[in-house]
C-alpha cells in the first residue's frame, strides 16, 4: 500500500528574495526590469541603444533605493524629438547614474517623486526640456549631469532643469488651477548645462527651499523665445543660487521674476560671469521681495552690472 502524503507544512513558504543586480541589454529586457524591480535592486545596463518610452514606477526606500545604471554608452531614445520621455519616473527613491537619454520630446521626467537623486547623466538632443521635476517631485537631487542641445522642437520649451508647472499648468498636474506644484527642495548641484534654447534652470511659481550651486553654464537662455533668456529664471521661493559660472546667454544671468505672488525671498551669492552676458548679472523683478544679492569687490563681467536693484554687504 503507498505511503500516505506527508501534512501540509504549516511554516511560511521560503521566499527567495529578488537579485540584487539585473542586468539588462535590450529594450524589452529594460521594461521588464522596470516592471519588476523591487527595493534595493540594481538595473544595470550593457552599452548600447535601448529605444521605447521607460517608466519607473516602483518605489525604493530610503535605505533601499532602486538603481538604474549605465556608461554614457548606454543611451536611452524614443528615436524622435517630437515624441516620448525618454525616461519617466514616477516612483520613489531611484538613484539614475551614469547612462544617456538622447533624441527624445523630453529627457528625464520625474511626476510625483520624493527622494529621487539623478547623478553623472548625459542628457542631449532633446525636443523640449532635458530634465523636469513636476507633480509634487520633493527631495530630488540632480548633480553632476550634463544637459545640452534643448529645444529642439519648439525653443521656448527647451530648458535644460525645469522644476514644477507654470501656473497655467496647475490645474492639469494638480487637479486645482489655485494649488500648486510643490516641487521643493530641489538640489541642483554641479551640473553642466549647455547650448539651451530656453533657461539653463527654469524654478517655477509654486516651489520652494531649493540650492542651485556650482553649475557651470555655456549659451543657456539662447533663443529669447517665450522669455527665455537668461542662464537661471527664479519664479519660486526662498531659493540659495550660488557658486555658478558660465559664458553666454540672450540678457541676463539670472532673472527673478514675480508671478502669482511667488518669487520671494530668494538669495545669489557668490556667482561668476565670464563673459558674454549683455544684460545684468541679476536682474530683479520690482516687487520680488525678500531678494538678497550679495555684494563683492571683484565685480562682474555682465555688461550691464551686477544688478539691476542695491546689493547686500
Amino acid at each position: 500500500m503507498a505511503s500516505p502524503a506527508p501534512p501540509a507544512s504549516s511554516t511560511s513558504p521560503v521566499v527567495t528574495p529578488a537579485a540584487t543586480t539585473v542586468t539588462v541589454s535590450t529594450s524589452a529586457g529594460l521594461t521588464a526590469a522596470l516592471a519588476a524591480a523591487r527595493p534595493g535592486q540594481t538595473i544595470a545596463l550593457r552599452d548600447g541603444t535601448y529605444t521605447g518610452t521607460f517608466r519607473a514606477a516602483a518605489d525604493g526606500t530610503a535605505s533601499q533605493p532602486i538603481r538604474l545604471t549605465g556608461s554614457r554608452a548606454a543611451v536611452l531614445t524614443t528615436g524622435s524629438v517630437s515624441k516620448g520621455y525618454g525616461l519617466h519616473v514616477t516612483g520613489d527613491r531611484w538613484i539614475v547614474s551614469g547612462l544617456s537619454v538622447q533624441t527624445a520630446q523630453k529627457g528625464i521626467v520625474l511626476d510625483g517623486s520624493s527622494g529621487t537623486v539623478v547623478e553623472g547623466v548625459d542628457v542631449g538632443r532633446i525636443g523640449d526640456e532635458g530634465v523636469h521635476l513636476r507633480t509634487n517631485s520633493v527631495d530630488v537631487t540632480v548633480r553632476g549631469s550634463s544637459v545640452h542641445d534643448t529645444g529642439l522642437r519648439k525653443a521656448g520649451f527647451g530648458e535644460g532643469i525645469y522644476v514644477g508647472s507654470a501656473v497655467s499648468n496647475w490645474g492639469s498636474v494638480t487637479g486645482s488651477s489655485s494649488t500648486p506644484d510643490r516641487s521643493d527642495r530641489a538640489q541642483i548641484i554641479g551640473n553642466t548645462i549647455s547650448d539651451t534654447a530656453a533657461e539653463g534652470i527654469d524654478l517655477k511659481e509654486g516651489t520652494t527651499g531649493g540650492v542651485v550651486s556650482g553649475n557651470v553654464f555655456r549659451d543657456a537662455g539662447r533663443s529669447g523665445e517665450n522669455s527665455a533668456d537668461s542662464w537661471v529664471d527664479v519664479k519660486g521661493d526662498g531659493y540659495l543660487v550660488t557658486a555658478n559660472s558660465g559664458t553666454g546667454t540672450k540678457l541676463d544671468a539670472f532673472q527673478v521674476h514675480v508671478t502669482s505672488g511667488w518669487g520671494r525671498g530668494n538669495a545669489f551669492r557668490d556667482n561668476t560671469v565670464l563673459g558674454g552676458v549683455p544684460g545684468y548679472e541679476v536682474w530683479v523683478q520690482k516687487g520680488a521681495v525678500g531678494t538678497v544679492v550679495a555684494c563683492r569687490t571683484a565685480g562682474t563681467r555682465a555688461a550691464a552690472g551686477l544688478t539691476n536693484g542695491a546689493c547686500s554687504r
